[in-house]
């Protein structure tokens, strides 16, 4: 079971046209622990009646955002979020207010560089911006990455400051505008030296084609990439979907998520599965 902590905005800013930065805090947080995961994120519960309850299993008022910046001496966590289209976590960072309540989740992440590598491969739609920026910003000087952002327009394209080595692409496409172009761009890279740790976050359809491409294309240990779908440009018809499953199709999905592996590993049992499902 995952805790829940009360928090209240404090701050709220416009970074760019189409992402918005609002600042949570609250005594709550000083029992929140950081997962140390420069990609670390929670659920943030959009406010109801009671904030504190329900966020957990309820897709329907819960959003997964990632933690731009965590402070732990004031506390307070910095959520920057892609605020386009008038879903609810959009027009819950574009109204938010200082004292607004809410309530966000314990932090999970998945960026993890094994060691001995240095060279980095970022691929990431507007929302996985935030991550990178933190990525980059936490980096070591021995670092060198090879970023591609893809934006919905070239006003939102932001600093990116780190104490690596740092090369950016941006690109403007998809983000729910139209077909995204990750893929596509990943195919007319240079591979990757077999060293380089390959992150790749954004829309979950186009995320499970670069697991696909990465693993005929740039074959590499489980280690060395991490692909993570942060959501779905079809969301009501992929719940419908999941909703339509049989208890055994279902029981049988959380069968091969084992917890025990890591998460590269269950895909490669599990992306067949989705397939066969039509998920």
């Amino acid at each position: 079971m995952t805790d829940s902590y009360v928090v209240h905005v404090t701050a709220s800013e416009q970074l760019s046209p189409h992402l918005r930065r609002v600042t949570l805090g609250g005594d709550a947080l000083r029992t929140w622990e950081t997962t140390g995961k420069p990609d670390e994120f929670v659920h943030v519960h959009i406010p109801g009646e009671n904030p504190a309850e329900g966020w957990e299993d309820d897709h329907d008022i819960a959003r997964h955002y990632t933690i731009r910046r965590w402070n732990p001496e004031v506390p307070s966590l910095e959520i920057d979020v892609v605020t386009h289209g008038h879903g609810r976590g959009a027009s819950w960072a574009r109204d938010a207010k200082v004292g607004d309540v809410c309530a966000v989740s314990t932090a999970h992440g998945y960026y993890g560089t094994p060691e001995g590598s240095t060279h980095r491969l970022l691929v990431a739609d507007a929302t996985g911006l935030p991550a990178v920026a933190r990525i980059l910003e936490e980096a070591s000087p021995e670092e060198t990455f090879d970023v591609l952002i893809e934006l919905i327009s070239t006003d939102d394209e932001i600093a990116l400051p780190s104490p690596a080595t740092v090369n950016v692409e941006w690109r403007v496409s998809g983000n729910g505008r139209g077909p995204s172009a990750l893929v596509s761009c990943m195919r007319s890279m240079p591979v990757p030296s077999h060293d380089t740790y390959v992150w790749v976050a954004g829309e979950s359809a186009e995320s499970r084609r670069a697991r696909t491409f990465i693993r005929s294309e740039w074959t590499r240990h489980h280690s060395l990439y991490r692909i993570v779908g942060y959501w779905h440009v079809d969301a009501e018809e992929q719940m419908r979907k999941w909703d339509a499953l049989s208890d055994e199709q279902k029981a049988r999905y959380m069968e091969i998520w084992d917890e025990s592996r890591p998460d590269e590993v269950n895909w490669l049992e599990l992306e067949p599965y989705l397939q066969e499902l039509g998920l």
